[in-house]
């Protein structure tokens, strides 16, 4: 049997890629580059940031959520402290992850959580009040987005299932397996692919092993779709599916291939087609 590898290019609308340049410029402005003990807190908050603004305006909108309601509770509790513990308090903040081997592939959702709505690069409470208007700004015109924009990635994963090679999917024999990079995704891909009549599970980190092996042997007996995040790139027998569509891509290409041995592995008797969503035009 082989593998067939396709590239699916949604293109991002104005509306998308205002958000898009928007979150970069906030991520510049409040997330700048740093040295010596900021640094490695610095480079992955700002990689969460924007693997979740190209997952999708659900995720980046939840982080964006979070990081203000977090910023917004720290900047009350800093002005209840006097000046030297505060000073202690944000200097904690700073050093959240100081391991140089770190990766943000290694890291599961409630790290990355913490990272993205808990660690701060500001030295002085003005520099947090002006991270928390610029949120607000951020939180409004993603939220503008998410509710009233098209949604181009997932438009284009619509019109990638009415591709010949998912025809199967209707009548009951096909199964595919759908991965993302975060939990918010997930969610909103699967009551998407709920409304659009198809049958669902999903496999994530939050799992305990009992409720994942459940899920899987619902996926092999009667959902027509998995939605699943990293927790199934390893460890997890799914010969029984054939398709794949990589929603989001890891930036570590290994993980790329891990996610593909689920399916492409001894026991598969079928050509297997996997699709990978790339934006372009942007």
């Amino acid at each position: 049997h082989k593998r067939v590898i396709v590239k699916a290019d949604p293109s991002l609308n104005r509306e998308e890629y205002d958000l898009y340049k928007a979150v970069t410029a906030y991520i510049n402005a409040f997330l700048p580059q740093a040295s010596g003990r900021k640094k490695q807190s610095v480079a992955l908050a700002r990689t969460v940031f924007q693997r979740r603004l190209a997952s999708s305006t659900k995720a980046i909108h939840e982080s964006i959520r979070r990081r203000l309601e977090r910023q917004q509770a720290l900047l009350q509790e800093l002005e209840d402290l006097p000046p030297a513990q505060r000073a202690r308090r944000l200097a904690q903040l700073q050093g959240l992850l100081t391991d140089a081997e770190q990766d943000e592939d290694d890291l599961d959702d409630a790290a990355r959580d913490q990272l993205t709505t808990e660690f701060t690069a500001a030295v002085e409470l003005d520099q947090l009040r002006a991270e928390i208007a610029a949120l607000q700004d951020l939180l409004a015109q993603a939220r503008h987005v998410r509710d009233h924009a098209a949604d181009s990635k997932l438009a284009s994963l619509r019109e990638c299932l009415a591709k010949a090679e998912f025809r199967e999917l209707s009548d009951g024999r096909g199964k595919l397996l759908i991965f993302t990079e975060h939990r918010d995704t997930l969610t909103y891909l699967r009551e998407h692919l709920e409304r659009w009549r198809y049958s669902t599970c999903e496999i994530h980190g939050g799992m305990n092993p009992h409720v994942r092996r459940r899920s899987q042997e619902e996926f092999r007996t009667t959902r027509q779709i998995c939605v699943a995040t990293e927790a199934a790139g390893e460890g997890i027998n799914l010969q029984f599916c054939r398709l794949m569509i990589n929603y989001d891509l890891p930036w570590n290409p290994t993980r790329l291939e891990q996610r593909l041995g689920r399916i492409h592995r001894i026991g598969q008797e079928r050509e297997v087609h996997a699709f990978n969503f790339v934006a372009s035009d942007s």
